[in-house]
């Protein structure tokens, strides 16, 4: 079995590599079939050993789903940065095609998305809630500088359309998702109009909110 990490920076790497094997079996497993002592296991240390990383399973997925949010707004950042907001269509542009890069690119963080409310932040206990959220909002607030910094739109605006964002990523997310038995039932059936498309809906939901954003809010202020 592994001996516990003593240094801060061993405890570093080792909680890196506690998040990267969750990360590795959630892709691959449903969240409910997954458990601490799987982890554990697959770590080579003690159940015991792995709690003192993450108090719970929830925590842990939390932590996951935190640090991919980081890797989001760092690319963010950086399109922001390459492609400057200067009007609401380069603000329009600018998240859609994040969000797309998004959905084609990082199943992990949409899949984590989808059971932040539900299931993360339900159970997880609030220190490392706060704990975890102080350091997102840092790293928000200046990606949102970034992108208002020739004050095409205002900041408060950024911050509301991100939170629609989330939910109409994790709407579509769920109404997409489908158990393997429901699935074969429809092909067997010939049902395929009731499946979804996850990239397709989000597309075009996020486009039509982005729209009525601009048309019942912006519009009015002007």
């Amino acid at each position: 079995m592994a001996k516990r990490a003593m240094t801060p920076e061993a405890k570093a790497l080792k909680a890196k590599a506690i998040m990267d094997k969750a990360a590795e079996m959630f892709l691959a497993l449903e969240y409910e079939k997954i458990k601490m002592s799987d982890i554990a296991r697959q770590m080579g240390m003690s159940n015991g050993i792995l709690f003192v990383y993450f108090k719970t399973k929830e925590a842990l997925f939390f932590s996951v789903l935190c640090r991919e949010y980081e890797k989001r707004l760092a690319r963010l950042t950086e399109m922001a940065l390459h492609k400057p907001v200067h009007s609401y269509e380069d603000f329009k542009n600018l998240l859609m095609d994040e969000l797309m890069e998004l959905v084609d690119k990082n199943p992990l963080y949409v899949k984590l998305e989808s059971m932040r409310t539900a299931v993360f932040e339900k159970n997880v206990d609030p220190k490392t809630m706060l704990n975890q959220k102080i350091s997102l909002y840092k790293l928000m607030t200046d990606v949102v500088t970034i992108i208002c910094e020739f004050q095409a739109v205002a900041p408060e605006d950024v911050i509301e359309i991100l939170q629609a964002e989330a939910s109409i990523m994790t709407g579509c997310k769920l109404t997409a998702t489908l158990p393997e038995d429901v699935i074969d039932m429809i092909n067997q059936h010939g049902l395929e109009g009731f499946q979804r498309n996850f990239k397709e809906d989000v597309r075009r939901t996020m486009m039509c909110y982005l729209d009525g954003y601009y048309n019942n809010y912006i519009i009015s202020r002007k």
